[in-house]
């Protein structure tokens, strides 16, 4: 395979004195509303209620009302031990089928990830992609951000950005197939319009739990630019079907993509500047 596999980024400590910090794509994307989010929370605490419900008048007499109420909220933070979380889950998923496109090798997998890379061997059998680069750490340092992007393929004579996309449900609510959610849209928009591509080791900084990528003048004299394509694709993978759906991705998905990046700087720093201390008022008579 001639792809090109860009470093594997770092998690350091600090920035350096003059490094720039670029928010996290999937960081600023975090800032939008996720109906379906809320939606699987609240069936989380539901499925707790009812999973004890012969013993919950008890434990409210026992704990107190507002106790019970914490444990039923924080249900979605809770999995059995062993269970992978659906984050985990992805970048294990991800993992294979990145080594497998690139090596035409089968890697070893466990039985929970095994159906996924079935899957996506399927795909790979049928539509025969031809992987350029894969795990690209891309920069805009115009808007002030950066990501690292699934993969640039040859897809059916086009040459798109893909981005691998996981679920554990093969069907959605209504029975229908299950799909990538409208966001990766917003995903591939910023990895598209990207300016730099690092060819060295990316940096990245978490702090109050928001994730940054550092850029120092060193590393910024490195970058090559972002290879143009012709659009973008996410491929679905769940353990009964894989699917590439097209993707928008042009100007019009990208000054999208710069509103969201508007209202997550809103909504992590200029909101929590915006009220004044309480008015005071001299007492009558003072």
């Amino acid at each position: 395979m001639s792809a090109v596999v860009g470093p594997e980024p770092v998690d350091v400590e600090k920035p350096e004195a003059l490094d720039v910090r670029h928010y996290s794509v999937t960081t600023i994307i975090g800032a939008l509303d996720k109906p379906a989010l809320q939606y699987w929370a609240a069936e989380q605490a539901a499925l707790a209620a009812v999973q004890v419900a012969g013993s919950l008048q008890a434990r409210i007499e026992e704990e107190g009302e507002e106790a019970v109420v914490k444990w039923l909220r924080d249900a979605r933070f809770r999995r059995p031990k062993g269970v992978r979380s659906s984050a985990e889950l992805g970048t294990e998923v991800h993992a294979a089928c990145e080594e497998y496109a690139l090596t035409g090798q089968r890697p070893e997998v466990d039985d929970e990830v095994r159906p996924f890379l079935d899957r996506f061997d399927e795909w790979l059998q049928q539509a025969q992609p031809v992987y350029e680069a894969v795990e690209t750490t891309v920069y805009n340092e115009t808007f002030g951000y950066a990501g690292t992007l699934d993969a640039i393929a040859s897809v059916g004579g086009q040459r798109v950005i893909v981005d691998y996309k996981t679920s554990r449900k093969s069907v959605d609510g209504r029975g229908k197939p299950s799909g990538p959610y409208p966001e990766v849209a917003l995903q591939l928009a910023a990895y598209r319009h990207a300016e730099l591509a690092a060819v060295w080791r990316p940096r990245r900084y978490e702090q109050f739990r928001r994730r940054y990528y550092l850029l120092g003048d060193d590393e910024r004299s490195m970058a090559v630019p972002v290879p143009e394509v012709d659009g973008g694709i996410a491929i679905h993978i769940t353990p009964e079907h894989c699917t590439a759906y097209p993707v928008r991705c042009d100007g019009q998905v990208f000054d999208a993509f710069l509103f969201a990046l508007e209202a997550f700087r809103w909504q992590s720093g200029l909101s929590k500047k915006v009220i004044g201390e309480p008015l005071v008022f001299a007492e009558e008579g003072e």
